[in-house]
């Protein structure tokens, strides 16, 4: 277990990694849009279409002439935070750090796209269990995506599986 003071570290590690990370995703948040709307596009009906623009992924439904526009920096905001988590998480090594978060990455990336599947398919009605998987999706998803990719650093004892006087 840690102390008080290695959670605090871990804390200003996170914050200060995701002020860094937010800083520069501006820059990257574009092509990611651009990538999800590719992504969806090949996964979705053939009656709908995403284009992005800018951050922005527009949705074609069927004969619709105005898309419906989503803004992709909300799916976007967990992939900053996933990777600050990752870096700050204390005891991995570079090659775990960028393991983790290349499977960390790939994951919310999955995520996102079915967030967006999801949305476009259910746009005009308005359903509880699609609002909550979104926003869960957005919010949580990075979280827990973390706590299972780290959680043996962080309880290193509670991992290890011994023998008990005996067994068989």
């Amino acid at each position: 277990m840690f102390g008080r003071r290695s959670l605090l570290l871990f804390v200003i590690k996170v914050f200060v990694l995701i002020l860094v990370f937010s800083s520069f995703w501006p820059f990257v948040a574009p092509g990611y849009a651009t990538l999800l709307s590719a992504a969806a596009n090949g996964l979705a009906p053939s009656s709908i279409n995403f284009v992005a623009v800018e951050s922005e992924i527009n949705i074609y439904s069927g004969a619709q002439l105005t898309p419906f526009s989503l803004q992709s920096l909300i799916f976007q905001a967990g992939q900053p935070i996933l990777m600050a988590l990752i870096l700050a998480t204390p005891g991995l090594g570079v090659k775990k750090w960028l393991k983790y978060i290349i499977v960390g990455v790939v994951l919310t990336f999955g995520i996102h796209i079915a967030s967006i599947l999801i949305l476009s398919i259910n746009i005009r009605s308005i359903r509880p269990l699609v609002v909550l998987f979104a926003s869960v999706g957005i919010d949580l998803f990075p979280v827990l995506i973390w706590v299972g990719l780290t959680a043996r650093y962080w309880w290193p004892g509670r991992t290890k599986v011994t023998p008990q006087p005996g067994a068989d």
